[in-house]
């Protein structure tokens, strides 16, 4: 276990944001110098729309990019292996633009699975991860994916 550990009525807040992103890349094409494309482009996890109509392959390669960029981001911010055994969420992304987001489409799946697969949280099932809230907003300057972690 890691050597940081967490009471009930603790907060975790994690914060992607594009320097994360960033950060994130080059660790990615420092690891792989012959690849050319991001894995990640955006701090905000894809909307439902998006990967729903995806064909498996798609999806699946979809998931594990943002599956290993939580792992990195938890082991970088030295979370990893905590195994919280109940909590709540709460989601809030920060959209760069006006435009009308449903907030349902924007369910945060590959995030809270790279949480588990980092040992931060034990499991996603409803027996550890008591409720999920997710919430839209407007930052034009920056963007942002705010996760708040309610240790129960």
């Amino acid at each position: 276990m890691n050597e940081k550990s967490f009471s009930s009525g603790d907060v975790i807040r994690i914060i992607i944001d594009n320097n994360t992103i960033k950060k994130y890349n080059e660790h990615y094409f420092n690891k792989y110098p012959r690849r050319t494309k991001a894995p990640i482009g955006s701090p905000i996890h894809p909307s439902i729309n998006v990967w729903f109509i995806m064909r498996r392959p798609e999806m699946n390669n979809l998931k594990c990019r943002w599956k290993d960029f939580i792992v990195w981001l938890i082991e970088d911010i030295g979370l990893s292996n905590i195994g919280i055994e109940s909590c709540t969420m709460k989601f809030v992304s920060y959209y760069p633009t006006r435009r009308r987001v449903d907030v349902d489409n924007v369910a945060p799946k590959f995030i809270i699975d790279g949480l588990v697969d980092a040992g931060l949280i034990v499991d996603d099932s409803y027996k550890h991860l008591k409720s999920l809230t997710l919430q839209c907003d407007y930052d034009k300057n920056n963007p942002r994916t705010e996760i708040f972690i309610f240790v129960e």
